[in-house]
């Protein structure tokens, strides 16, 4: 079973994978300019200045499940999800798409990689890859692939209060 998370931040995961995807695509970043955001960089920025490519980091919920996985209220174990949106712009082939499925297909791969069974600390269950929405294209070329995760964390009394 995974361990009591005694930290008192409860979306702790979110700067752990903000910081295994930048040092990890830091190639990307230098070569491409890649870069890895939070929803939080997203607020209020039109999409025409949004920056791309990029993978953005937002926190998706979280499941509580019943029976076993609840003592008496003294502890759950919490399944988060995690999406890692690659962003990119690509005004050729719009009506395809194919120009941005190019550019976000290396990308992606990437990512993929870089998550999938990566455990990012005490207390945190690997990374595991879930079903994620379809992709979305919007005019002016870009397009948005989600990727998802989900993360198993348990919750102590020490963190529940």
């Amino acid at each position: 079973m995974t361990q009591a998370l005694h930290a008192t931040d409860y979306l702790v995961a979110e700067g752990l994978i903000l910081a295994r995807l930048e040092a990890e695509l830091a190639d990307l970043s230098s070569s491409a300019g890649l870069k890895v955001l939070s929803a939080a960089d997203l607020a209020g920025v039109a999409e025409g200045a949004q920056h791309t490519p990029a993978v953005h980091v937002i926190y998706m919920g979280d499941q509580v499940p019943g029976g076993d996985a609840v003592d008496e209220g003294n502890y759950h174990l919490i399944r988060q999800r995690w999406m890692a949106v690659v962003a990119v712009r690509n005004a050729r082939s719009q009506r395809t798409g194919q120009a941005a499925r190019d550019a976000a297909g290396p990308i992606l791969s990437r990512v993929i990689q870089v998550l999938s069974g990566w455990r990012p600390g005490q207390g945190l269950g690997p990374l595991r890859r879930v079903s994620a929405p379809a992709p979305a294209f919007t005019p002016g070329g870009f397009a948005y692939f989600p990727l998802q995760f989900e993360i198993t964390l348990v919750t102590s009394a020490s963190f529940d209060g």
